[in-house]
């Protein structure tokens, strides 16, 4: 047995651990906008706030890792690149959370919910890939997850526009306009960092298959 902790196990473990932070922070996402009790609400959003403090320390672990590691599972650069993604998707959810919470949005609207929904199944697609990513020899699996998450964020970007245009058209509130637009903005947004994780994790794939 040797004296020297595998390496390999570390980083998956991190990375694990890293998408299992994001796939919950959205799931508490989705069980706020949800839900018709404040106080659960509030106290999801809060929750969100730490669970992104975890995120980062997590990045910083798998930087400070990298490092110092002899062996790892793929270059230094795609699992800083692999780790700042995943912690991107952190930042944007807890984005959307805030804006959803301290905004004091008047209504949680239907694409507020759909968004959340959106955000909800990509961040668990993500987990999905990244799991799988301790045997990069089923790439196909992997490319398949990838492309679930890029449909997704299709559809997150048609309710968004949707969205973005009913607003335009209908709400006469400068204030509240500006609010409902950045809210979207938002969980948008959290979409669009899920996909821009799998476009790293396809790299990793091409560049070790």
């Amino acid at each position: 047995m040797s004296i020297f902790p595998n390496s390999n196990k570390i980083f998956y473990d991190l990375f694990n651990k890293a998408a299992a932070n994001v796939a919950e922070m959205a799931t508490l996402l989705n069980i706020a906008v949800n839900s018709a009790d404040l106080y659960e609400q509030k106290y999801n959003f809060t929750h969100i706030d730490k669970l992104k403090i975890k995120s980062y320390e997590l990045t910083h672990q798998v930087f400070s890792e990298s490092g110092k590691s002899l062996v790892s599972p793929f270059q230094r650069k795609d699992m800083c690149d692999l780790a700042a993604a995943v912690d991107d998707v952190a930042d944007s959810i807890a984005m959307a959370s805030r804006r959803i919470h301290l905004y004091d949005v008047p209504e949680i609207t239907p694409p507020i919910i759909n968004l959340a929904n959106l955000i909800f199944q990509t961040s668990m697609e993500l987990q999905k890939a990244i799991i799988a990513m301790s045997n990069l020899g089923n790439s196909a699996h992997i490319f398949e997850l990838c492309n679930n998450i890029k449909k997704l964020e299709f559809q997150a970007d048609t309710v968004y526009n949707e969205a973005f245009a009913d607003l335009l058209a209908n709400e006469t509130d400068a204030i509240q306009l500006i609010k409902y637009t950045d809210v979207f903005m938002a969980m948008e947004t959290a979409t669009d960092s899920c996909e821009d994780a799998t476009l790293i994790i396809e790299s990793i794939l091409i560049k070790n298959g």
